[in-house]
């Protein structure tokens, strides 16, 4: 079910966000040089969903892969997703500057978090992330169990 890819990001950070709306992302996280990413808020409008180039391909590729979506259906996935997204770019120091309407639907204003999502990772509103976890625990602590952990 899940493929292995280049990055694993885990683990969440608390950073502010500065006057020029950017967020630094984790050392942990980052490579050397600057890094390219495909930015787009979830379907629920709860976060930003932030993609490699490469892993943002392989979800247009596991969505071609899908049984019984058509070619029709898979064009207009392949439309909303790639339409939507915007590319940004990391600096040396991993500074990557927020599009401000990406944040503005997410209600993203002078702190967000960002947390590791195995092969991609997420940037939320602190509050909105703190209600989230705690909504997450009872699935997570079922399956944990479930596993023997």
């Amino acid at each position: 079910m899940f493929a292995a890819t280049s990055r694993n990001y885990t683990g969440n950070y608390r950073h502010g966000i500065d006057p020029k709306n950017r967020v630094t992302i984790p050392a942990a996280w980052r490579s050397e040089g600057e890094e390219v990413y495909k930015l787009r808020v979830d379907t629920t409008h709860s976060c930003l969903l932030v993609f490699t180039n490469e892993e943002f391909l392989r979800q247009i590729e596991k969505a071609s892969q899908l049984p019984g979506l058509s070619p029709r259906e898979l064009q207009q996935f392949i439309r909303q997703f790639a339409g939507q997204a915007i590319e940004c770019t990391a600096d040396k120091q991993g500074r990557m500057v927020l599009p401000v309407e990406l944040t503005r639907k997410i209600g993203l204003n002078g702190e967000a978090v960002l947390v590791g999502s195995s092969n991609r990772f997420e940037i939320w509103n602190p509050e909105k992330w703190e209600a989230k976890e705690v909504d997450d625990s009872r699935v997570y602590n079922s399956v944990a169990s479930q596993l023997g952990m």
